[in-house]
């Protein structure tokens, strides 16, 4: 049986300036977030961390680019602790800037994943409530060079301390909330179906989802767009979960096949997930309709109060009130391009592919592209 664990000690707050108390926040220690956020949200706590703002290099998500002229401008800078105050994309650079020595640049950290040590003790306090990468050693970066995402996975990359701060969702735009709801609910999912899941990693899994589907429910019979605001502590623990799941037992065919769509074409990384989903789900229930999946279906019957042979297209139509989703061409993806896409996943996300819930090949992976298209 595998193992579990839960490596970062894991802390509430209600006000962030409850946690800088708490951290002894001081002039040695450099918060990492958007200038838009720190000024709406930190400045008036007047701390004397050092700052870098996240929107002062490219925009989007994490490319190597990016992530490469942010060390460079940290190299004559001294500091402690990192304190990474945002969603996935800041989370994910932060744990590079974590183990990076002076001089390295992203290729260097690839080179030598294995190796990597911790150089900056890292705190992370989300302000999605998707990624849950607050609690993974995980960090994913667009290689523009190779044109998809790819992971860079760690143990030196675990933060010292997540820190919860509900609160700190109240200015997310739903654009944003849905993208990354429909991401943490696809960790609990993939995680749940992985062939690594554990007893343990279980009870993450579905504890997320028992979180986040009801809420979906409550948000999507609303007719306003901010109703998810009153389930935010909800939606910000279920991430978490996920989070805790998913760094355990891995995601699967969802995410590899995402990657090329958000490093070709920028899609936000929840999105492309959701492009992703039922198509793969429909081949893992084709190829394997007798397995772990019929457990998914009885707890997601539970949760939807539907028959079980329903479960997955009602979780589908579920997603689509929270977020409408849209072909791949939607997005530009021109069909010729299919083949190549199913050849990069084959390629390049094999540590992913290894934690499908039914084996794929890469005809099987391009049928998913083709359905999805």
């Amino acid at each position: 049986m595998g193992m579990f664990q839960i490596v970062p000690g894991i802390a509430e707050y209600r006000e962030f300036a409850d946690f800088a108390k708490d951290a002894g926040l001081n002039a040695s220690d450099l918060i990492f977030t958007s200038e838009h956020f720190y000024k709406s949200d930190l400045a008036a706590l007047h701390l004397e961390c050092q700052t870098l703002f996240r929107n002062r290099y490219a925009p989007g998500e994490p490319t190597d680019v990016m992530v490469d002229a942010i060390l460079a401008d940290l190299r004559n800078r001294s500091y402690k602790r990192i304190i990474a105050v945002g969603g996935g994309t800041i989370i994910d650079i932060a744990k590079v800037l974590a183990v990076a020595e002076p001089g390295d640049t992203t290729d260097d950290l690839y080179d030598r994943m294995a190796e990597l040590k911790q150089v900056h003790p890292l705190f992370i306090v989300p302000t999605t409530c998707g990624t849950g990468s607050e609690v993974t050693g995980i960090s994913i970066i667009n290689r523009t060079s190779k044109g998809t995402k790819q992971g860079i996975v760690c143990p030196a990359m675990f933060a010292q301390q997540a820190v919860l701060i509900p609160g700190l969702l109240k200015s997310l735009p739903y654009s944003a909330f849905a993208t990354s709801s429909i991401d943490a609910m696809i960790h609990a999912v993939e995680s749940f179906l992985s062939p690594k899941a554990t007893p343990w990693s279980e009870l993450f899994s579905k504890q997320a989802l028992r979180l986040i589907l009801p809420c979906w429910k409550k948000a999507a019979e609303s007719e306003s767009s901010d109703s998810w605001k009153a389930y935010a502590a909800e939606f910000l623990l279920g991430s978490n979960y996920a989070g805790i799941a998913f760094g355990n037992a891995g995601c699967g065919a969802v995410h590899a096949l995402s990657y090329p769509l958000g490093g070709a074409y920028h899609v936000s990384h929840g999105e492309a997930n959701q492009v992703m989903f039922a198509p793969v789900m429909k081949k893992y229930a084709a190829k394997k309709p007798v397995g772990k999946i019929n457990r998914l279906e009885a707890l997601l019957s539970s949760l939807l109060e539907c028959p079980a042979e329903n479960a997955l297209e009602a979780l589908y139509n579920l997603m689509d009130r929270i977020l409408p989703r849209k072909p791949m061409r939607f997005y530009g993806v021109k069909e010729a391009e299919l083949p190549a896409f199913a050849d990069n996943v084959v390629q390049s996300q094999k540590r992913l592919l290894g934690n499908n819930y039914a084996e794929l090949t890469r005809d099987e992976i391009l049928a998913v592209y083709e359905s999805a298209f």
